[in-house]
């Protein structure tokens, strides 16, 4: 579900509504109308992800309609890389393919141990059956990508969204006793490296800020720092 508001003839704002609520408004002047719109239309608003200035502005404006953020993550740097900035470290390229599903319980395990570690709870606690769900449908669109060693996961993530444009990345998680050790560097480069081979133009992801170890892995990739996003997880 969306809202566009029009004024001059053209498309001012747009916001993608569901539990996941995107919202895009490029002028302060138009965040009024899709507050008052978000107001009107009761939308069950369980997290908002957008630009630090935008969601910013949305929240205070729709507070009394939402609740106060269980969890606020204000600064998360939004990283991009292309073909052309895209480096390749030295060491060996790893084999990273898309998840199976009958990897779908090892997957899930990772999945939620990212989970708990970026964002401080386990989601298969709270809604085990959903969360299974959504992490195979990530499989089957062929949107969950590993590195393997036998059975055991060591480097997964999954995309988030996929145009020719861009391909956007989440739950990057190397196994933490492979860290500190290059794995996590290579995986992502022969990742990136696959995605854009696929057509894409360009790779993009956001990350907490204080996650200072990740950001030093894509970095090294070749992603550069084009923004701010704010999560709020109501």
């Amino acid at each position: 579900m969306g809202v566009q508001h029009r004024a001059s003839g053209r498309v001012r704002a747009a916001v993608l509504t569901a539990p996941l609520l995107v919202p895009w408004i490029p002028e302060a002047a138009d965040l009024p109308a899709v507050a008052g719109w978000l107001r009107a239309a009761g939308a069950p608003i369980q997290l908002m992800v957008g630009a630090r200035e935008t969601t910013g502005a949305l929240d205070r404006a729709l507070r009394g309609h939402l609740p106060p953020p269980r969890l606020l993550r204000r600064d998360q740097p939004l990283y991009v890389v292309d073909g052309a900035g895209l480096l390749r470290p030295d060491g060996p390229s790893l084999p990273v393919r898309r998840a199976r599903r009958d990897e779908l319980v090892p997957l899930v395990g990772a999945a939620a141990a990212m989970h708990l570690e970026e964002v401080g709870f386990d989601p298969l606690a709270v809604d085990p059956t959903g969360f299974r769900a959504r992490v195979l449908q990530l499989v089957d669109r062929g949107w969950a990508w590993v590195w393997t060693e036998g059975d055991r996961i060591v480097f997964k993530a999954e995309c988030a969204a996929v145009t020719r444009e861009a391909v956007q990345l989440q739950g990057v998680w190397v196994a933490p006793e492979r860290r500190g050790r290059g794995y996590g560097t290579q995986a992502m480069a022969s990742l990136c490296a696959e995605l854009l081979s696929g057509g894409a133009e360009r790779v993009t992801l956001f990350v907490n800020d204080f996650n200072t170890a990740a950001i030093r892995v894509y970095e090294r990739v070749g992603f550069s720092r084009r923004g701010v996003i704010s999560s709020y997880l109501y």
